[in-house]
């Protein structure tokens, strides 16, 4: 092994001498706008080949650029910049040789649309003045996930947890030690539009696009975060799609797997004349899952077309619908079914179905060189209808010999979680989404630095319908609000259901300037929100309820270069918006005077500093942090404290990308992410779960539910020719308690204790057969891990079987294979 590794370092320091007897290539040139001849700063240069790798910079402030190469041969140059075409030429270059390049681009508008929140110059990024993660495109591709949760836990500071076990539609994730319960605590964006159901009532991410149409990822967590709201204490995802940039094409790919699992998805790019483009995609899935009884069907279809009106102004338009039918349940694993049959799933009559329609419209117009203006329009329609019969527990030595007599609760000995055979209850939640955006984005000069001002005004409504209803059958898919008769005296009414209307009416403000000095970057930013929303209870003769919440959330972030170095720091008011579940609890506010809590909405400061390096083929960012949140009212499914709670989540993130086969060829590239995680509640009080009689415990001095210490990704990737590319993934997840009392017993239920650490593996590789054909293979959990997922949806207060489901299972081994064509 050492000989073999003497020969390879050996090979490597005669091929480095060889390239500097052979003289450095220089490449220098200037980037101006093609119709004002302006010279363009913070335009990407980009020069490589498949062969030996790529290396970019940006143009300085008076546009210019300077690579240095050193490898002869052919390359690809590529310029972009927001607001332009991009700009793709081959390059010709010779030994010990200089090239002057003037590249002129042309102004598009579109381009400086409000889609991505980062884009994908690094060392662009390199200024921003907080902490900002970005899965490229290419690495999505290889990787091939399931779901979109799969993409962000490659992130540090993103922990996510098993939910549906398979299809991800339903994502559960969170950052920085936030509860991660449907990803309430995050603003979550598609192309830059709220996606979540309702942002402000009810954030909860019941809908997750589907990954096959997803074509990169960024994330956001510090101080930027402002320029989006009203969720600012966690961070922002925004899943980008392709744009329709003209090209013409067809892309077919046909995917097929264990556990039942198969996909079709289809791509039609460039339709229509030059000035009005069209691009249309078409999905269709289908899973059986790793559980039993948990299948799903879903068809997702999106419409996207691009007027170009004249060389200024731009009108994008996107229309999307999915549909999705599932078998999805609530029901968890006791102790017992966990050990013995983790697969176990008693619930075949479960349904879970969502519609969703979505239409969103974005007008861009470029009025001058430093002015833009951008409008958006978005409006959904997000439809569910959740059937789930009632549980009950039986005995495990029963339920194998057909015994299905019900025990309770709190039976000893081994259980088992299953339906009662009798009814049924319907969660049928409707919501009616709607908004517009103004945004102006100005570059200006002052006082020797460069200015890059931003303000906007959202007006947003949202309508949401929280109905619920008892069913007569186990397979029922309509109920009843309540039994007897209003008319008749003699047959009283008995409500056993639900029926609250929520609305909300928001106006967002929002400011931000960021001043450049030759390495020192400051962003001050402030955003405004006024809302007002309302419920009325329709059972309970129409009762109406209100409250009007206003927020002012000011920061600032700086960024400073160093060498190769850019440090930056920042924080900002962080603030979760009052929820459903918040209302409820807190009775809108109106019970203060007689001992109740006031509503007031969770707020937080959200401090970070960290470092990030960018060079051809090291990437390394470093952030520490620290979340100061207050004003905690809802604490997690059937938990309420009883004071308005405070805690801290602070600790230590890395990212790092290295390039090793720049060094060593025969060696992979490096992708690492690690988080240490440290949070303590300061100050709480809820009722406890475990003592009878309402007792309240005192939480302060405990941890977070669901923030492990430790979350550590390593990644190994090879690219071996043109044609072949391979990953390999190791995630680790520390242990962490499941509640606020931080128990560390163990139910026979399975609604209670602690998730024991786990390990995973994961791998992916594609091959390109043809110039037009490409095939690939995937695997999830290679070595098919049995591990607890999650304890979300349980509550050790609520130890009925059909109010905690108890242990979910997270997902099993996954092999994927699959064909993709493209013309």
């Amino acid at each position: 092994m050492r000989q073999f590794l003497g020969i390879v370092i050996s090979l490597n320091l005669l091929l480095g001498i060889s390239n500097l007897c052979l003289g450095s290539i220089e490449i220098r040139g200037k980037v101006v706008d093609k119709e004002t001849g302006q010279l363009l700063s913070g335009a990407t240069v980009k020069i490589g080949s498949e062969v030996h790798g790529s290396q970019e910079t940006t143009t300085a402030r008076n546009g210019t650029f300077h690579l240095t190469l050193e490898d002869p041969g052919q390359r690809q140059i590529e310029v972009s910049l927001s607001g332009y075409d991009s700009y793709s030429g081959m390059l010709e270059l010779a030994p010990d040789s200089t090239h002057t390049l003037d590249i002129a681009l042309l102004s598009h508008p579109f381009e400086l649309a409000p889609i991505e929140i980062i884009g994908e110059a690094l060392q662009v990024n390199d200024k921003i003045t907080g902490t900002v993660a970005l899965m490229e495109p290419q690495t999505v591709e290889l990787i091939h996930p399931v779901g979109t949760q799969e993409l962000l836990e490659f992130m540090p500071g993103i922990n996510g947890y098993a939910d549906d076990g398979f299809g991800n539609s339903r994502l559960s994730i969170g950052i920085r030690g936030l509860n991660p319960r449907r990803s309430a605590r995050v603003l979550i964006l598609e192309d830059g539009v709220p996606i979540q159901p309702a942002v402000y009532i009810y954030p909860n991410a019941y809908y997750n696009p589907p990954s096959d149409r997803i074509d990169a990822v960024e994330v956001i967590k510090g101080s930027a975060a402002l320029r989006f709201g009203p969720q600012t204490m966690g961070g922002v995802i925004n899943y980008t799609t392709r744009k329709p940039d003209g090209t013409q094409g067809l892309t077919n790919q046909v995917t097929v797997g264990n556990n039942g699992y198969y996909s079709a998805f289809s791509e039609w790019r460039g339709l229509g004349p030059q000035n009005i483009t069209s691009d249309f995609q078409l999905l269709y899935k289908h899973g059986d899952s790793f559980r039993e009884n948990n299948t799903f069907d879903q068809v997702n279809g999106t419409v996207k077309t691009l007027f170009r009106l004249n060389q200024k102004k731009t009108l994008y338009l996107k229309a999307n619908g999915n549909f999705e039918n599932s078998n999805a349940t609530y029901t968890g694993l006791t102790e017992f079914s966990f050990r013995t049959d983790p697969n176990f799933n008693p619930k075949p009559d479960d349904n879970f179905k969502i519609l969703r329609t979505s239409l969103d419209l974005i007008y861009t117009n470029k009025i001058s060189t430093n002015l833009i203006s951008n409008t958006t329009v978005y409006t959904s329609v997000f439809d569910r209808r959740w059937w789930r019969e009632n549980d009950v527990f039986v005995r495990a030595r029963t339920f194998v010999k057909g015994d299905l007599t019900p025990v309770p609760y709190y039976q000893t000995g081994h259980l088992v979680r299953i339906g009662g055979g009798i009814n049924n209850f319907g969660i049928l939640r409707t919501f009616y989404v709607g908004g517009i955006e103004q945004n102006y984005t100005f570059k200006h000069d002052l006082a020797g630095s460069q200015g890059h001002a931003e303000m906007g005004a959202r007006v947003h409504w949202e309508r949401f319908i929280d109905d619920r209803k008892i069913g007569d059958a186990p397979d029922a898919r309509d109920g009843v609000y309540y039994y007897g008769d209003p008319d008749d005296p003699e047959d009283p009414v008995d409500i056993v259901g639900q029926s609250h209307h929520y609305e909300t009416t928001a106006l967002a403000l929002y400011l931000k300037e960021q001043r450049e000095w030759d390495k020192l970057t400051v962003t001050p930013g402030v955003r405004f929100e006024v809302f007002k929303q309302t419920r009325v209870d329709r059972l309970y003769g129409a009762i109406f309820a209100d409250k009007v919440s206003a927020v002012l959330l000011p920061g600032i972030g700086a960024n400073y270069q160093l060498g190769r170095f850019n440090l930056f720091g920042g924080i900002h008011r962080g603030y979760t918006a009052p929820s459903s579940g918040a209302l409820k609890i807190t009775q809108f506010g109106q019970n203060v005077d007689v001992g109740g809590l006031d509503l007031e909405a969770e707020k937080s400061w959200n401090m970070e500093v960290g470092f990030r390096s960018w060079r051809p083929g090291l990437n390394l960012e470093v952030s520490g942090f620290l979340v100061r949140i207050s004003d905690i009212v809802a604490a997690g499914r059937g938990t309420a404290f009883r004071n308005l709670g405070r805690a801290d989540t602070y600790g230590l993130e890395t990212a790092l990308g290295f390039g090793v086969s720049r060094l060593i060829p025969l060696l992979p590239d490096i992708n690492l992410s690690y988080t240490y995680l440290q949070t303590e509640i300061k100050k709480g009080i809820v009722t406890s779960a475990t003592k009878a009689g309402n007792v309240p415990v005192n939480i302060a001095g405990n941890e977070l539910p669901y923030a492990p210490q430790h979350t550590l990704t390593v990644g190994l990737a090879k690219q071996i020719g043109d044609s072949f590319r391979m990953r390999a993934d190791m995630r680790f997840v520390d242990e962490v308690f499941t509640d606020f009392e931080n128990l560390k017993r163990t139910y026979n239920r399975g609604d209670t204790g602690p998730i024991p650490s786990y390990t995973i593996f994961s791998a992916s590789a594609d091959y390109r057969i043809f110039d037009q054909w490409k095939v690939f293979v995937t695997g999830k959990n290679l070595f098919d891990k049995v591990y607890i997922g999650s304890r979300l949806h349980s509550n050790a207060g609520q130890p009925e079987a059909n109010l905690s489901s108890g242990i979910l299972v997270g997902p099993r081994r996954q092999i994927l294979v699959g064909i993709k064509h493209e013309l």
